[in-house]
């Protein structure tokens, strides 16, 4: 049997986000693997193919150019390839490095925070070669998908039967990260166990992907098996996160995800919205399970324990 992840239409330009009908489809949708395509989302064509301009742009550029902004000690910049290894992985053992290449931003942090200089918090890297233009398109698209962000953090909180403002607090300060892939094509000799993005689970609340014309998106079923997210036009991925799961009593599960190489390259731009570095993450709605039911972790320890095991940046700089 075929399965097909579903789509639900969003309808921002005219829904409320406590429109009960749109709830019952999210919550139907995340129920079974924690991923769906959505519509109506209210990000235009033109952000998009604005944003993999900017993608494809960074990726033309020559590899000094690129290692100029090498990853810093915050987490932006340039990750190259091989800088990843999926170390954290639960569902296989990850044998080679992700092939994938990336730039990475994250929100604007000013000096006089009071975290300035530790963790995540410190300054963005730019190519200098693709000036101010490259810059205003990130930020563009960033903006567009902060609002989309939080207005799915609220229709989510809905679907689980909550108030639309029930994860505020847990978003006065969010974290996060925009990401744009570049996966090469596959070649005839690569050794087995090798992928763009080995199996994983995101770590934060929820993760919106758009894809280009390729596919290699796939999430793992109930039974093991992987299931295809091949690209829908004008549709997102969306996808939830580790601490999502545990807010919705593992009711939506953070399900294993990974990209597989094709015959030809592949874009894409992922962006990851998270609570507050300092956000206590527990079990909103009631599990099945008791043990779960206790559960309390720490967002940034949490997330500083992945990054701390996954990219190479982080031993080298120990």
């Amino acid at each position: 049997m075929t399965i097909t992840i579903p789509c639900v239409d969003l309808k921002s330009a005219t829904s409320s986000v406590s429109d009960s009908g749109i709830a019952q489809q999210l919550d139907k949708a995340l129920s079974s693997h924690g991923f769906c395509y959505i519509q109506g989302h209210g990000i235009s064509e033109a952000e998009i193919s604005q944003i993999f301009e900017a993608n494809h742009a960074f990726h033309r550029l020559a590899q000094h150019d690129k290692e100029a902004i090498a990853v810093n000690a915050f987490h932006r910049g340039y990750i190259g390839k091989g800088a990843s290894k999926t170390v954290t992985s639960t569902v296989a053992t990850a044998t080679h490095s992700n092939r994938s290449e990336s730039f990475m931003m994250m929100q604007s942090v000013s000096p006089d925070h009071g975290q300035w200089g530790s963790a995540i918090f410190g300054p963005n890297q730019w190519p200098e070669s693709l000036g101010n233009h490259f810059r205003t398109q990130c930020f563009s698209y960033f903006k567009a998908m902060q609002t989309l962000a939080d207005e799915l953090t609220q229709r989510l909180a809905v679907a689980l039967g909550l108030r639309p403002d029930a994860f505020s607090h847990w978003f006065t300060e969010p974290t996060v990260f925009l990401r744009l892939l570049k996966y090469p094509a596959a070649g005839t000799t690569d050794p087995h166990g090798e992928f763009g993005s080995a199996p994983h689970t995101d770590h934060g609340f929820l993760t919106l992907v758009a894809q280009d014309s390729t596919s290699g998106l796939q999430v793992q079923g109930a039974d093991g098996t992987w299931i295809p997210l091949p690209p829908v036009r004008n549709a997102l991925v969306l996808n939830v996160a580790d601490m999502l799961s545990v807010i919705s009593g593992r009711r939506w599960p953070s399900s294993p995800h990974r990209v597989v190489l094709n015959r030809s390259e592949r874009y894409s731009t992922a962006f990851f919205y998270d609570p507050n570095f300092s956000a206590m993450i527990e079990p909103q709605v009631p599990s099945a399970a008791p043990a779960e039911n206790q559960a309390r972790i720490h967002y940034g320890e949490y997330l500083m324990a992945r990054f701390a095991k996954n990219y190479r940046y982080r031993s080298e700089m120990a």
